[in-house]
């Protein structure tokens, strides 16, 4: 199941390894915030949210059943 951050970095274009790079974060720790594994600190959110040109609330806010 893809959740909303994976939609909008496919949306982007961009490869894992692009986006951390782009935010500060290893390509590690951005895979296990793609995975649902960890959930990024607000300064990450943000930096991740910009480099996908959308909203943290988008990435990373539950999504309705």
């Amino acid at each position: 199941m893809k959740n909303a951050l994976r939609e909008a970095r496919e949306a982007s274009g961009k490869t894992q390894a692009e986006v951390a790079r782009e935010t500060g974060v290893a390509e590690v720790m951005y895979q296990r915030y793609e995975y649902g594994l960890a959930i990024p600190r607000a300064d990450r959110a943000l930096r991740i949210a910009k480099a996908l040109g959308t909203t943290v609330e988008r990435l990373f806010s539950p999504r309705e059943l």
